[in-house]
């Protein structure tokens, strides 16, 4: 449950992110864009040695790259953010790039929890680094799935309260295709993913992960083989962050509490309520179908 904690000057923006779990925006101008590919160019040998079809700057696990690559978009992105948002902090910037192929595609998910979501908001920038459409991997978007559950989302897995439905979310999500400079900031909470890259190059955008001001950024870790129901919060900063690409898990001395915790189920009736979205109408049957479906009713009274 986001957005309790504002961080958009212009309220219409504002309620738009509020009421959908996202919102795109006019972010950067041309010589921006060329700045932020310039610096993806001088490290694009690093990014391309990890050898998947997804990958991002922290996949490259070079301490170096990364912190080069993540000042670049704090001062590109974070800046041209003044012109849109207020209050706000940020954690990580990297490079996001889609090698083209089948496979490619990024299915449905959410992004963990990074705050306390019942004081603060946390979103990521997603910023377009040339044309994006559903040929070379554009985002689609479930609307108001940010306020089904206010369930802590943990890493390296957690439950899914959508599972059984997740294809039925898919159907509904609205695709967004962008121009170069464009951005779509996205509530951590939304339910999202990518389309797979069919054209001949690889995508690449650029992302920066922001908070409401004054919020602690945090990580939840849950060990899923395990039979307890302990989740253990950690402070996250960028050491951190950085560390737990190589090791999996933050620094034990991080760690703030542990605690138990229950996941919630969520039925697909109850997600449609709780996201207002309208409840998808049933598929009709062919007439055939029906033919067969009344044949086998009168069968049974027989």
């Amino acid at each position: 449950m986001q957005s309790l904690k504002k961080m958009f000057n212009n309220s219409i923006t504002q309620a738009e992110f509020d009421k959908n779990g996202f919102v795109k925006l006019p972010l950067l101008n041309h010589e921006e864009v060329r700045t932020l590919v310039a610096c993806y160019e001088k490290n694009r040998e690093a990014h391309v040695a990890s050898g998947q079809l997804h990958h991002t700057t922290t996949d490259t696990k070079n301490n170096t790259v990364i912190l080069e690559v993540d000042q670049q978009i704090k001062t590109t992105i974070g800046k041209a953010l003044e012109r849109h948002m207020k209050n706000f902090d940020a954690l990580v910037g990297c490079f996001h790039i889609k090698e083209s192929g089948n496979g490619s595609a990024t299915g449905i998910h959410q992004d963990p929890s990074f705050v306390d979501e019942q004081q603060f908001s946390s979103a990521n920038v997603w910023v377009a680094l040339h044309d994006i459409d559903s040929t070379n991997g554009n985002l689609y978007f479930v609307k108001g799935s940010h306020k089904v559950s206010s369930a802590l989302r943990t890493v390296p897995e957690c439950p899914v309260y959508y599972r059984t439905y997740s294809n039925k979310l898919r159907e509904i999500a609205t695709e967004l295709p962008m121009k170069a400079g464009e951005a779509v900031v996205f509530s951590n909470a939304t339910i999202h993913g990518a389309t797979d890259n069919q054209s001949n190059r690889h995508r690449l955008a650029a992302t920066l992960l922001v908070c409401s001001s004054n919020a602690q950024w945090q990580i939840y870790f849950k060990d899923m083989s395990k039979k307890e129901k302990a989740i253990e919060c950690y402070a996250l900063n960028l050491d951190v962050f950085m560390d737990m690409q190589k090791t999996g898990k933050p620094n034990e001395m991080f760690r703030i509490s542990e605690f138990d915790y229950v996941f919630p189920n969520i039925s697909e009736e109850e997600f449609y309520q709780k996201a207002a979205f309208p409840l998808p109408p049933a598929k009709s049957l062919s007439w055939f179908s029906s033919f067969i479906k009344s044949f086998q009713k009168f069968e049974n009274t027989v």
